[in-house]
């Protein structure tokens, strides 16, 4: 009887101490890696291409895969809504924001990854434009497959592929300034 008490003891001992292991210490650092994690998806150069990946689609007709697309591409946090033209395969994404208000060279960054992802990733979408309060910026496709040389889907091919095409040089702002001045069609409103 003694030897039975001691055994439920020693492992109700054991459970609160793996209770409190992974209470105190193994969620709180999940929890942690999944704000790392949400903050880098913030940014173009260090946004994750898989979790994106599976908004890969051949029609851009597909008006809540494009939606989820832009929720999880950098500038989500910014509220926005969409607009398609099937009949000219264009996408316009609303911004209820000013560019004065954003961090220019962080705006730029986003617009030509965002813009090389949307295309990468929807087969058949041929314009997307980012609209803002006060400017609108307007991405062909051709222009970026003439910028990156070859055809946009081949850049998902594999992570491999994508960081030194597409993320890396975004960290030159002198690349960036040039996207967007040979990329984008920009109008002021």
């Amino acid at each position: 009887m003694w030897t039975k008490n001691k055994t439920i003891l020693l492992l109700a001992a054991a459970g609160i101490l793996l209770f409190t292991a992974v209470q105190g210490f193994v969620l709180p650092q999940w929890d942690r890696d999944k704000q790392v994690y949400a903050a880098e998806q913030q940014s173009p150069l260090t946004h994750d291409l898989q979790s994106i990946m599976k908004y890969q689609n051949k029609y851009m007709g597909n008006f809540s895969n494009l939606s989820n697309l832009n929720h999880a591409l950098p500038l989500n946090e910014i509220p926005s809504t969409m607009e398609l033209h099937p009949d000219s395969l264009a996408a316009d994404i609303l911004y209820q924001a000013g560019t004065a208000d954003l961090d220019e060279e962080r705006l730029e960054r986003s617009l030509i990854y965002n813009a090389t992802a949307s295309f990468a990733l929807i087969d058949n979408l041929q314009q997307i434009r980012f609209k803002f309060d006060n400017r609108t910026y307007t991405a062909k496709r051709t222009k970026f497959e003439n910028w990156y040389g070859k055809k946009l889907s081949s850049l998902t091919d594999s992570p491999k592929i994508w960081k030194p095409a597409v993320q890396e040089p975004l960290a030159d702002r002198a690349y960036v300034t040039k996207g967007i001045d040979n990329l984008f069609t920009v109008t002021d409103v």
